[in-house]
């Protein structure tokens, strides 16, 4: 399945540097010597838009981007996340400018970034922060990347799954990194992943736990692992009142029990 969104992924950076050829000169923001996310005493929550997974097919009922984003920062969300990936998720570029029309809170765009073109329209979207997958790079490539992203004023959120990934977090210029506890082969998940490899992360990294957090106990778990934050999409976009569930996530990351 991976291969197969790479592929297609390829085949569309190729339209967009064609779509964005002569339009290149992207007024830089300034590069914020804080991060956007910055560690609290309770354990934050990025909120999904997502609207469909590869292999569960469509996940969310929602019509409207924005009004789901509007949902989550009532709610209590830190930021915001969005899937832009249309062909394998169902999403849109066009749901990055719709949550930002509805929220306040940082927007993450979320997709298989593979070449500087997509940081450069990442920009013109307007999302504050971009995902960078590791498993996707080598070590000359995420660092090539994570440069471009910040000299646009971009903040790189770097995405780690398995041991071998951790030693290229050493010199990169990231400060959040985010664990996916779904395997990229298998697409199977285990909260295990995060809870392992976090022992051996710096510190004074802002770390997020991504995918497969669905209750109260996964979030106190994560919490008391050493996370700052989870990423939660599919628990909230299946639940009938997302912003609800939200908030019963948010009850266990301030360490309380219901």
């Amino acid at each position: 399945m991976l291969e197969r969104i790479i592929q297609a992924k390829r085949c569309e950076i190729e339209i967009l540097k064609r779509s964005l050829d002569g339009d290149l000169s992207i007024s830089n923001r300034p590069v914020s010597s804080r991060p956007v996310l910055e560690k609290e005493k309770r354990l934050q929550v990025i909120a999904e838009v997502k609207k469909a997974s590869p292999v569960k097919g469509v996940l969310g009922t929602f019509s409207d981007p924005g009004q789901l984003a509007g949902l989550y920062e009532e709610a209590g969300a830190a930021a915001v996340s969005v899937i832009t990936d249309r062909e394998f998720f169902q999403g849109g570029k066009d749901y990055v400018k719709a949550v930002l029309a509805s929220t306040s809170r940082p927007v993450l765009r979320k997709d298989f970034i593979l070449d500087e073109i997509q940081l450069l329209e990442t920009c013109q979207l307007g999302a504050q922060m971009i995902l960078l997958i590791a498993a996707l790079h080598n070590y000359g490539s995420l660092l090539s990347l994570c440069e471009k992203a910040r000299s646009l004023g971009l903040e790189p959120l770097l995405e780690i799954h398995e041991d071998d990934e951790l030693d290229l977090i050493k010199d990169l210029p990231v400060r959040l990194v985010g664990v996916n506890n779904r395997d990229l082969k298998t697409f199977k998940v285990d909260l295990n992943t995060s809870l392992r490899l976090v022992e051996r992360l710096d510190e004074s990294l802002f770390k997020i736990s991504e995918s497969g957090i669905k209750t109260g106990k996964d979030v106190a778990a994560l919490k008391a692992g050493g996370f700052q934050a989870v990423l939660v999409g599919e628990a909230l976009v299946t639940a009938p009142r997302p912003g609800d569930k939200l908030k019963e996530l948010l009850t266990y990351a301030e360490g309380e029990s219901q």
